[in-house]
């Protein structure tokens, strides 16, 4: 077989070769082909490990379960789970501003005044009124409780009443809003606006901020979905930083496929505690789509023909170590290995050593 390999690289070399070359350098070439060759066939001589009987030398492993767990990492970004951009109800002139940026403040707490003169003198001016209504009520109330007077004196001192209750209601609820408070507890990120400008609803007053708990989405592959659940534990790593790592679970996976790009939603909460995780930042999830106790070979060892998927395992028969084609079920892989799902029993030996140079039904000889 070296010889035909020599032969067959010789005549392609010639075939080659310009008739502008001398005789003398094509004599050159082929002596250092020949040199090359030699040094290759050397190296399979050492490769190719035989014993004295032309037996050929095996190294094995024992099939034995281990646990195996097959992870894949989607890249999101990450989000605190209470961020607000504060804008006013009402439109108004801004008369103070009670906080600064990078302030921390509690829930409740008054960030923001509007000019409200003529609300707060509408509310006097309606109080005012209403007062005189509820004793005119009142009267018209006992007199036609009495059977005095007219029905229509009392439905419409009633109606007085009735009305500037309600309008008093209305103001201080404007009220309320020229008064712009903090919706939850957090820090002061940004101010956009200062005292005398004017501000509207809809645009954007205040950044707010909370980094206690911090949510990380990312899109996963539709085809995860029947391994991915609330309540697995999975890893976040930050390539900000390098060396640290945060374990969560998830809390929430999205309910509709995405039709453009076949992946769906999957929320975790991280505990943020020292603040070091920010919104926005680059989050790498870490999840599992197979755990369990399996049979696992090297990858590189399975071969293919038409029937499947095939290993070669040792066999003692009658004294002597025999080669057997075996056909197996292959699950996920893992790095460099393949979980065998069926066609190994615990205990067999597999070959790992020479697996390219067996044949079923050769004798080997196991080595260590």
């Amino acid at each position: 077989m070296k010889k035909i390999s020599i032969i067959l690289i010789l005549t392609i070399i010639l075939g080659a070769c310009s008739s502008e070359k001398s005789n003398e350098d094509i004599k050159n070439q082929i002596f250092e082909l020949k040199e090359q060759i030699k040094q290759l066939e050397n190296k399979l001589d050492k490769d190719v490990v035989v014993s004295k009987n032309k037996t050929l030398k095996v190294k094995i492993q024992e099939a034995k379960k281990e646990k195996v767990k097959h992870s894949f990492t989607s890249t999101g970004t990450v989000r605190s789970e209470k961020m607000a951009y504060i804008s006013p109800e009402m439109n108004g002139q801004i008369k103070k501003v009670y906080v600064k940026e990078g302030q921390f403040v509690k829930k409740g707490q008054l960030l923001v005044k509007l000019n409200s003169e003529l609300i707060e003198s509408s509310i006097l001016e309606i109080k005012t009124g209403l007062n005189l209504a509820k004793i005119m009520y009142e009267k018209q109330k006992k007199l036609w409780d009495q059977k005095i007077g007219k029905e229509i004196d009392y439905l419409q001192a009633k109606n007085q009443k009735e009305s500037l209750e309600a309008k008093l209601k209305t103001v201080n609820a404007q009220l309320r809003m020229s008064r712009i408070t903090s919706p939850f507890s957090g820090s002061i990120d940004a101010i956009y606006s200062k005292k005398g400008e004017m501000a509207s609803p809809g645009r954007r007053l205040i950044d707010l901020v909370n980094l206690n708990t911090m949510e990380a989405g990312a899109e996963i592959s539709e085809k995860y979905l029947p391994f991915i659940k609330k309540g697995d534990e999975i890893t976040v790593e930050f390539p900000t930083y390098p060396n640290w790592k945060k374990t969560a679970k998830v809390y929430r996976t999205g309910n509709i496929i995405n039709p453009a790009n076949r992946t769906f939603k999957v929320f975790v909460k991280i505990e943020n505690k020292d603040k070091k995780i920010k919104p926005n930042m680059i989050a790498k999830i870490i999840l599992s789509d197979y755990e369990g106790e399996n049979f696992t070979v090297p990858s590189i060892i399975i071969k293919n023909d038409r029937k499947g998927k095939y290993i070669f395992i040792a066999k003692d028969e009658n004294g002597k170590i025999i080669s057997e084609k075996r056909y197996i079920k292959t699950g996920v892989h893992i790095e460099n290995k393949t979980v065998i799902e069926s066609g190994i029993i615990e205990g067999e030996k597999i070959i790992t050593d020479g697996y390219n140079l067996v044949n079923n039904g050769m004798e080997v000889l196991i080595v260590k």
